[in-house]
């Protein structure tokens, strides 16, 4: 099987560095778009050595021009674009760890959201840089892109499977799973940041999913593959170390609510409901969801296998089913010091 190629939207941030520097560990073709088209580097400046392995382009997500011929040589995109909060000052905060700046951050998103719901008086720019453009526009621009540049690799006849996931379907060959696809990973979210962080930040996710799913479905579901990760808090004690103490935290309480047992009581659009929820999901570490983003791609480019699709055609992958990949399941129900 060809080596892959994976175009990152984001390769800079956060998240898709990690993924940038996995990818580059396991000897795939990687390039990263993002507004600036600058190479990472670490919070104090430095280039770690990982970053010669990845071409660096500049290109806006809403202007598909700028990165169509990336995606159309691309195997793989991975959409990391997107906001917790619509001041996003407060990403400039938690690279600092300014505390003070990351709480006017979250009033002033609070204050300007109101109710939660999108505004139809935003113009167009301010739209592309909240929630409804970050979180969804940006990602269907993107896809669009991509299924328009999509062309089949002819594969074997993959075997008929049965899937273990009673949401999944168990297909039989078809021309159309006679060709490889190609894979759109979209970087969603758990349910897990709510009442803090406005709801239209989740439904901005949801919604992004959804249209993703139909739009593949409606190409054929054999041109390209979506998958869902949905994290909730990410850390990393060095290049964030902000989010340190939020993750012991909230490891701590998941730990307690899993050995309670005890379900979650409250309505789900309540905000006791997202309350719960934020204080029973699982940080994960940057790597690891970096990791499990490249397990899903390389699990899809297998021509046989057992079906992971959720719905829709699209595999969504929780944070439960990340911890198992890294070593974190049931059974670890001791604080992970050293990733903490």
């Amino acid at each position: 099987m060809s080596v892959p190629k994976l175009l990152v939207i984001g390769g800079n941030g956060f998240l898709g560095s990690a993924i940038c520097k996995s990818a580059v560990t396991k000897g795939w073709q990687v390039s990263s778009m993002s507004s600036s088209g600058k190479p990472y580097t670490t919070p104090a400046g430095h280039s770690p050595s990982w970053v010669s392995g990845v071409t660096w382009h500049s290109g806006s997500a809403f202007d598909p021009s700028s990165y169509t011929s990336l995606v159309g040589q691309s195997t793989a995109v991975v959409h990391t674009l997107g906001i917790l909060l619509e001041d996003t000052g407060y990403k400039e905060s938690v690279r600092n760890g300014d505390i003070i700046g990351l709480t006017k951050s979250l009033f002033s998103t609070i204050g300007a959201s109101g109710s939660g719901s999108g505004n139809p008086l935003k113009s167009e720019k301010e739209r592309q840089r909240g929630y409804e453009g970050m979180n969804k526009d940006s990602a269907l621009k993107v896809l669009d892109t991509f299924l328009s540049t999509s062309t089949s690799t002819p594969t074997p006849n993959p075997k008929p499977t049965i899937s273990t996931n009673p949401f999944s379907f168990n297909r039989k060959p078809s021309s159309d799973t006679m060709n490889q696809s190609r894979q759109f990973v979209y970087i969603s979210a758990a349910d897990a940041f709510r009442p803090v962080v406005p709801s239209r930040y989740i439904e901005t996710k949801r919604e992004a999913e959804l249209e993703i799913a139909r739009k593949c479905q409606e190409d054929g579901g054999a041109k390209v593959k979506p998958i869902f990760m949905r994290p909730g808090l990410m850390y990393h004690p060095h290049i964030r170390p902000l989010t340190t103490l939020p993750a012991f935290l909230i490891d701590m309480s998941s730990k307690l609510s899993t050995a309670s047992g005890i379900a979650n009581p409250f309505a789900s659009k309540s905000p006791l409901h997202g309350m719960m929820e934020s204080l029973r999901t699982y940080p994960l570490h940057v790597d690891h969801v970096a990791s499990a983003v490249l397990r899903c791609i390389e699990e899809a480019r297998e021509p046989s296998g057992e079906e992971h699709d959720s719905w829709g055609g699209a595999r969504v992958v929780e944070v439960p089913e990340m911890r198992d990949w890294a070593g974190l399941g049931k059974n670890k129900d001791k604080i992970q010091v050293g990733h903490l």
